[in-house]
């Protein structure tokens, strides 16, 4: 109570900024959080579903149509494949056209090697938007907590000099609240830090799994065969 009574209207102003700072930094933790979890999830189900699903087409038939289940919907990986997919169909429906027996050609893995890499960009965005908010906490919340206490420190000297005496019992609520605000500015800052490191980690998984998996259709679309002929099939 003594330090809040001391404080001065640019301690206030000063705590009242690194309050919202707190907040959008609580609200981001929380938000991404929320995401990655939903992410890892729907990865897990999609996962589950795309092995089943090979175990029963086989290793040599392309990228068919399934229905990972509505726990799949959020899933990076469920995109990725989409694309690959999409990028496959193209290539069928010419090889069938030429009369081709084998499915594609080898410059034709070369184009789809590059088709997920947009989608991994856009989701790799997805997975970092907002982040910055926290990366400002942890750098701006401790330079903002002490400007605010050296402004509050100016100010109680300043006062002290106004009055033309020095008293121990005037000058150290007013230094201990001024030190307040850069508590204030380390409370920010160190759940934001934690916060942030966490987020990173989930986040270079979830991106690392999405560059394996983008590398694992690239490998089954390479061994993709058509196993009749191009004209007995049409």
């Amino acid at each position: 109570g003594i330090l809040f009574k001391a404080l001065t209207w640019d301690a206030w102003a000063v705590i009242a900024i690194l309050a919202v700072m707190l907040v959008l930094a609580l609200w981001v933790m929380l938000s991404k959080h929320l995401l990655f979890s939903r992410i890892e999830r729907a990865n897990d189900d999609f996962l589950e579903a795309y092995r089943n699903q090979a175990k029963r087409s086989g290793d040599h038939t392309g990228l068919p149509s399934f229905d990972p289940g509505v726990g799949a919907v959020h899933s990076t990986l469920g995109d990725l494949y989409q694309v690959g997919r999409r990028e496959l169909s193209e290539r069928l429906a010419e090889g069938r056209s030429t009369g081709r027996r084998f499915a594609i050609r080898a410059q034709s893995i070369a184009a789809i090697r590059w088709a997920p890499q947009p989608e991994q960009v856009i989701q790799g965005q997805k997975l970092h938007d907002r982040m910055g908010l926290l990366t400002n906490s942890i750098s701006g919340g401790p330079f903002i907590g002490l400007a605010g206490t050296v402004l509050g420190v100016m100010i109680t000297f300043a006062s002290v000099a106004a009055a033309g005496e020095v008293n121990i019992n005037a000058i150290a609520p007013g230094i201990a609240a001024a030190l307040l605000a850069t508590v204030a500015g380390l409370v920010v800052a160190i759940p934001a830090m934690f916060g942030y490191n966490s987020l990173l980690v989930r986040s270079k998984k979830i991106t690392a799994r999405n560059q394996i998996f983008a590398d694992e259709l690239e490998k089954r679309i390479a061994e993709t065969w058509q196993d009749v002929p191009a004209a007995q099939a049409a």
